[in-house]
């Protein structure tokens, strides 16, 4: 075994002292440390500072994520605002964060959130006096394949349309600017000068020193009990030491999101789950590393690597990661968990291939850490689809650091405007259904995502596991039929079916940036349905249903959609549905099926953000219903240019346009033998 692990077996775990909260908060006996704002006193709760009756706004989690919200909800003139912090601020994962702000994110949302989180940290300096300890180091992202090479050539041309600088350079480039780095198995790098690394917890104590003096009110050892909700708002917030009424309430709660969401009183679903999240500190090399030696990211090796003190802080995103808290929260405060050498070792095996010099560096600690990841690795953000005035921000992916500055500005945006300035439509929480927010659900699709970070992800990629939550009735045939499955929003649809004769396991490992085995497979059927007929299985599609006894489903209509859906009785409107600055809000199909029932189709994955969209514009009458009917149809899709003869030989009526014309609706009704009937819709979009 290398000098590296025989060193760090004889060292006893000791407290990290970088990684607690350092300068300008007064750190008392029992290590509680607060601004002027908010003085935590020794002794027994009742010495601590009251707690408000009332506020506009209750936050709960003093880690780095809620102190970014409470920043810039006061920095955009919210005055009444209190942050709840159940143990010490900061001593949640923010303590044990590594510390790296990097822009070499998957999608542009999250690009755009790191590269304000860098800036704002960079000038949190000056704005507070307090130091941060941010440091631009610059980043390398590796490639040791050319598929891994593409997809950093197309992240780079994601980031310069962004305006973040950023090139792709050669391996002898990348061995100039970081010299620990083996470069014999890699085939490029992407260079980012403007990545950085800061300490965690001073940054988390300059945004509350920022906070508190824009008048937020910080009170710790406070535990959230519960959300008192009314009338489907947010009423009050109760706590250990007594209520506040509120208007609006944001769950930052990180690790304990997900049980404080269950545990109020109109529950909550925030879908994420714990994991171990490991990594390694050196104590200073032989030749001490500079602190501004660029971050280096060996996605296919599973590890990072960033300078620490003379020395380097490594860890990775291991195949097999550990899932934690699967009983719920258990501690008010996260401490370093046990170390687990022999997992690890596989992330040190890479550590040294990627850096065989670091093989007789001597190890100060194993780090054993919480990080909270949600179903797909992307962070959950906005109101929730059940409770108007309840905000979550949480589940960052093991990227909270380089998120929480970007996310906690348009939070507090969307509070305050009601939208936020950039388009977050992927982050918002109303994406999740509730099936995606079990407990078990979320344990095992948490074992994928925590690797899948750094797997490569070619077009068409599926999640494995949490699969089959909801099926069509038609999927037990089709699947027989040869169906391969892929997942959207939680319902089993078919990708394309597989010829007899195909090499099935082939055709499921098939991953490329080029033309994939499946790809005549998929050709074919599209030439099926652009000459002959196909039948598609869309029984995954949102499908609502909105009656009144007057005229009040109409007028609802026609305040959310852009078109008219004043039409007579069977026929089909095709429009959008707006907000107030005219940007779309869901897609759908209306279909007026009698004067006062409108049947609404919209996609599969915008089943809960339409939901709520139209539930939230609602008036309060008790003679307009919606109804979620989605599990009640099967839907068909006849297409192709004989689809017209296929119905008109079903039906045994004329399917011409005079007869049948576009956008058309009409019901069938068939008689089985046993003399039950069997009604259903015939649509002619």
């Amino acid at each position: 075994m290398c000098s590296c692990v025989r060193s760090s077996r004889a060292l006893s775990p000791v407290l990290l002292p970088r990684l607690l909260p350092q300068p300008g908060f007064r750190v008392t006996e029992r290590g509680l440390w607060t601004s002027p704002q908010c003085l935590a006193v020794n002794g027994s709760s009742s010495q601590l500072p009251p707690v408000p009756s009332q506020a506009r706004v209750v936050i709960c989690g003093g880690g780095i994520v809620g102190t970014s919200v409470a920043y810039h909800l006061a920095k955009l003139g919210w005055t009444d605002v209190v942050l709840l912090e159940q143990g010490r601020l900061g001593a949640g994962t923010t303590r044990l964060c590594a510390g790296i702000v990097s822009m070499a994110k998957p999608i542009s949302i999250e690009c755009q959130m790191a590269s304000y989180s860098a800036s704002l940290y960079q000038r949190l300096e000056k704005e507070t006096g307090v130091k941060t300890g941010y440091v631009k180091t610059g980043s390398l992202c590796l490639a040791q394949n050319q598929d891994r090479l593409i997809s950093l050539k197309r992240l780079a041309s994601r980031l310069k349309v962004l305006g973040i600088n950023c090139s792709i350079i050669k391996p002898k480039e990348a061995a100039k600017l970081q010299p620990l780095v083996n470069i014999h198995d890699l085939v490029g790098a992407l260079h980012l000068p403007s990545d950085a690394v800061v300490s965690s917890p001073d940054v988390n104590h300059a945004l509350a020193v920022a906070a508190a003096g824009h008048g937020v009110q910080i009170l710790e050892q406070t535990t959230v009990q519960q959300v008192v909700v009314e009338k489907g708002h947010v009423k009050a917030v109760e706590t250990d030491r007594g209520s506040i009424e509120c208007d609006y309430f944001v769950n930052c709660a990180g690790q304990w999101a997900y049980e404080l969401g269950q545990a109020s009183e109109v529950k909550v679903s925030v879908p994420l789950h714990g994991c171990e999240h490991f990594y390694l500190l050196t104590k200073p090399l032989q030749e001490p590393v500079s602190p501004d030696m660029p971050v280096v990211i060996d996605m296919d090796g599973r590890i990072y690597a960033r300078p620490w003190q003379g020395g380097i802080l490594s860890g990775g995103l291991e195949k097999n990661p550990k899932p934690i808290f699967t009983e719920g929260r258990n501690q008010l405060e996260i401490q370093n968990m046990q170390e687990d050498w022999d997992h690890f070792e596989p992330i040190l095996s890479a550590l040294l291939r990627r850096m065989p010099s670091l093989d007789s560096a001597e190890i100060h600690q194993l780090v054993n850490c919480p990080e909270s990841f949600t179903p797909d690795m992307r962070c959950l953000m906005g109101e929730t689809p059940g409770v108007s005035g309840y905000y979550v921000l949480a589940g960052m992916n093991s990227s909270g650091l380089t998120f929480a500055g970007g996310a906690g500005k348009y939070l507090a945006e969307w509070m305050t405007y009601g939208y936020p300035t950039a388009n977050v439509w992927l982050l918002d929480i109303k994406r999740f259904g509730n099936l995606q927010s079990s407990r078990t659900f979320l344990r095992h699709r948490v074992m994928e995502v925590m690797p899948l970070l750094y797997e490569l992800k070619v077009p068409r990629w599926d999640f494995q596991t949490g699969r089959q939550l909801r099926t069509s009735p038609l999927y037990d045939r089709l699947d027989t039929q040869g169906a391969r499955w892929m997942e959207k929003h939680g319902f089993e649809r078919p990708k394309y079916f597989i010829p007899p004769g195909k090499d099935l396991l082939s055709l499921d490992q098939s991953k490329t940036f080029y033309k994939p085995d499946w790809f005549d497979i998929v050709g074919a059927e599209v030439k099926c349905c652009k000459e002959a007929v196909c039948v598609i299985d869309m029984s995954s599609f949102t499908k609502f249903e909105l009656t009144s006894t007057g005229d009040q489903a109409l007028e609802l209509l026609q305040h959310l959609c852009a078109n008219d859906p004043d039409v007579p009785v069977g026929h089909i409107v095709h429009t959008g549905m707006l907000n107030e600055r005219g940007g779309y809000e869901n897609d759908c199909s209306v279909v007026r099926l009698s004067k006062n029932c409108f049947f609404i189709i919209s996609p599969t994955d915008q089943q809960v953000h339409c939901w709520s969209w139209i539930k939230k514009h609602m008036p309060n009458d008790p003679h307009l219903h919606l109804e979620n009917v989605s599990w009640k149809y099967t839907a068909l899709n006849l297409i192709g240019p004989r689809a017209m003869d296929v119905l008109a030989e079903l039906s045994y009526v004329s399917m011409t346009p005079d007869h049948f014309p576009s956008m058309f609706c009409k019901r069938s009704c068939g008689l089985d033998e046993d003399g039950w009937s069997d009604w259903g819709e015939h649509w002619r979009c």
